[in-house]
């Protein structure tokens, strides 16, 4: 579909993430040419660690993460990745890469939405320069069926999905929604027509105190 729409390929952003089976040092770099290999593609914009635990050598996980890691900063230079992140890494694991690499990670995808704001891993990741965003922002739905958010969506005339998307952007995360139509996908990307108050967007007076967490 890239090729055929004749828009050149670093006008696209493209991102993929290993399994935990496809860790370690060696691991990854087959990985990422596999991957490559599937998408026909000479580079990638972000390469993510899916998880930082493999699904093997559970206890041996900051030396796995190391080697992969290291293997990855080495396909950077290479020019087969342009950035390097991560998925769910906590603080404690984001420890284990700030204290070995070379390259720190530009991002970390975590769950974030009102009701779950990890906190702690937001501010140690904004302390150190790193992208958060947000996978399952609109919480799989479940956010739909929250008094509170709806009452907040009629105030400002928005979808609540839009609503929780903003909340993203105004406490400084990227969102990734997903969307399975044009509308949805145009709505998702409309979200600077409005401002929340400071009252809606903060972590101590809604997601919090007034939303209990999912």
């Amino acid at each position: 579909a890239i090729k055929e729409s004749g828009i050149p390929r670093e006008e696209f952003f493209v991102v993929s993430k290993m399994w935990t089976d496809q860790m370690g040092y060696e691991n990854v770099k087959k990985a990422l040419d596999e991957s490559l290999a599937k998408l026909q593609m000479d580079y990638l914009d972000i390469y993510l660690i899916h998880w930082p635990r493999g699904s093997e050598n559970y206890d041996e996980w900051k030396s796995i993460v190391s080697g992969t890691w290291k293997a990855m900063e080495e396909l950077q230079k290479k020019g087969k990745i342009r950035a390097l992140g991560l998925s769910n890494f906590l603080p404690h694991h984001l420890d284990n890469i700030l204290e070995n690499c070379e390259i720190k990670p530009m991002v970390d995808q975590i769950e974030y939405h009102p009701g779950y704001t990890q906190e702690v891993a937001v501010q140690y990741c904004k302390q150190h320069g790193i992208i958060v965003q947000a996978w399952s922002p609109i919480s799989r739905g479940r956010i739909f069926h929250d008094v509170t958010l709806m009452e907040l969506a009629e105030k400002y005339q928005v979808s609540v999905a839009k609503l929780a998307l903003r909340f993203c952007i105004q406490n400084g995360i990227v969102p990734l929604p997903k969307a399975a139509s044009r509308e949805r996908m145009r709505e998702n990307m409309n979200l600077f027509d409005f401002t929340m108050s400071l009252s809606c967007s903060t972590k101590s007076n809604w997601s919090v105190q007034q939303i209990q967490p999912f």
